[in-house]
């Protein structure tokens, strides 16, 4: 089951989808990102296939099929790193310390409202990892809802600014 993320708060249809496939046999889908004209620069960090298509689906619509640490990673790469500074590599690879530090990192700023919206949301999510990792929750359940609330930081964020 693809993990949806929102990359933009644009309502124009999309015209522009990058699509990534495993290398593996059957080479499984692992993302589609779709973008409009004006925010197709937006999926430049992710490599795949790149169409245009008829207008069908809304910019900023990503599907990811990748697994949990593959997403948490572009979600730190792509996302989480540019903005905060933080990374999985500092934190030696553990996703509840790199997003505890990323949301201190926030709430430390001087920042607008919005922006307490993705810190509070990123220490859910830091929270939500740290249980995974101590067995309070189960695995499964708990990976998807660490995602769930990085997607929904992610969506406030790029409401914040305006993309």
């Amino acid at each position: 089951m693809p993990v949806l993320r929102q990359l933009t708060v644009c309502s124009a249809p999309a015209t522009h989808v990058v699509e990534a496939r495993s290398r593996k046999k059957g080479r499984v889908l692992e993302y589609r990102v779709e973008m409009c004209a004006s925010h197709r620069w937006l999926a430049r960090p992710w490599p795949g296939r790149r169409t245009t298509q008829e207008p069908d689906g809304r910019c900023g619509t990503m599907a990811d099929h990748r697994a949990y640490t593959q997403v948490v990673q572009s979600h730190a790469e792509v996302w989480i790193g540019p903005l905060t500074g933080q990374d999985l590599q500092a934190h030696d690879g553990d996703v509840a310390a790199a997003l505890r530090a990323a949301h201190r990192w926030l709430q430390d700023g001087s920042c607008s409202e919005i922006w307490h919206a993705v810190a509070a949301l990123l220490g859910h999510a830091a929270w939500l990892a740290e249980a995974v990792a101590s067995g309070m929750v189960e695995v499964e359940a708990g990976e998807r809802q660490v995602l769930a609330a990085l997607s929904a930081a992610e969506t406030i964020d790029g409401t914040a600014r305006g993309v």
